[in-house]
């Protein structure tokens, strides 16, 4: 999860009994309030956020500490490290985090569903493994390369950042260079892009 950043706030997984889940709904929803990231009093679908937040991260204590994360959740955009994006200009990463978003649209709902399991079939199409899938929507949606699970993640996000943030990397990576990929990394050695085999029954 995001928590392995040793200057990331960490959430109160010791707070013992007397954080329940409904005192910890409301300790964050009002720290959320006075940093004016929710509106009083907090409606069905933010406190449902609330409780989506915290089965995703746990509790925080104080609950204030929980904001940062709660503002990259809330942002249109995420920068997305230099070496990732490396990694991403590809064809098939870029048909494939094309083909999420398309998926996410198609959703009336994001909540409940097997979401890790349909990334893995959709990328199938492309020929990448279910890890490496993984990291690349997980880096095109937060820039890190771990965090809550898909199934809470993007209900946190929800259709309309989802759709931005993979637009925005896919954007990036047609502009300048397009996809061709760097010759060599950092370190000097040869660099290549996410790996992909030729999906099952192409003939081509």
């Amino acid at each position: 999860m995001m928590h392995d950043d040793p200057n990331a706030p960490t959430p109160a997984t010791a707070a013992g009994p007397d954080l329940t889940r409904h005192d910890a709904r409301d300790g964050l929803g009002e720290a959320m309030q006075r940093a004016g990231l929710l509106e009083s009093p907090a409606p069905a679908a933010a406190l449902r956020w609330i409780d989506t937040f915290l089965k995703a991260y746990g509790p925080f204590e104080p609950p204030v500490e929980a904001l940062p994360i709660v503002r990259e959740l809330r942002a249109e955009a995420v920068v997305v490290p230099a070496l990732a994006l490396e990694r991403l200009r590809s064809r098939q990463a870029l048909f494939f985090l094309d083909t999420v978003s398309q998926y996410v649209d198609d959703q009336p709902e994001l909540r409940g569903l097997p979401v890790d399991d349909h990334l893995v079939e959709i990328a199938k199409e492309f020929g990448l493994e279910a890890d490496d899938a993984r990291w690349a929507v997980r880096m095109a949606l937060t820039g890190r390369a771990d965090g809550p699970p898909f199934a809470l993640l993007f209900p946190l996000l929800g259709h309309d950042r989802i759709m931005m943030r993979i637009g925005a990397v896919n954007s990036h990576l047609l502009h300048g260079r397009g996809l061709e990929p760097i010759a060599f990394g950092p370190d000097g050695k040869p660099f290549t892009p996410l790996p992909a085999a030729r999906p099952s029954g192409d003939g081509r």
